[in-house]
């Protein structure tokens, strides 16, 4: 499993904190990012927009037969293992906030969890397992669950 360096507050920066451009710029990041059409982009994310201001800045750009993704993370500052959580049938806002919590583990940490008093903002998210001390990352898990 390939591991996918990211930086939360550049992804939030670069997409103006529209969870949507968050999701489509961690994407961009993997290794398995392949799009052909606008249309696959948002069906493959389950997102209903791409925002305009990613191909405005360039971070995104359009050829004939694909959509490229130019944003590289300057300074890579956490991870993830499993990008499954990207392609989920969910609300965006849960991946993203899924991301802001990956975020919060360093990137030399290989638990799958962080401590609970380190996010408090958590509510109900399918990507997340929150026990009374702890912020369990389902994705992260060897196993895919905790």
């Amino acid at each position: 499993m390939a591991i996918t360096y990211f930086n939360w507050y550049e992804l939030h920066s670069k997409a103006k904190g529209d969870p949507a451009g968050i999701i489509i710029l961690t994407y961009g990041l993997t290794s398995g990012y392949n799009v052909n059409t606008s249309q696959y982009l948002m069906k493959k994310l389950n997102i209903n927009h791409i925002p305009p201001l990613l191909f405005s800045r360039k971070h995104l750009s359009q050829s004939r037969y694909r959509i490229i993704s130019n944003y590289v993370t300057k300074e890579p500052q956490s991870y993830f293992k499993n990008e499954r959580f990207l392609f989920a049938r969910v609300n965006v806002r849960h991946k993203a906030l899924y991301l802001r919590a990956l975020s919060m583990r360093d990137i030399d940490d290989k638990n799958n969890f962080i401590p609970r008093h380190y996010f408090n903002e958590v509510a109900k998210n399918p990507f997340l397992k929150v026990t009374e001390d702890k912020i369990h990352f389902i994705y992260e898990s060897p196993r895919g669950d905790t």
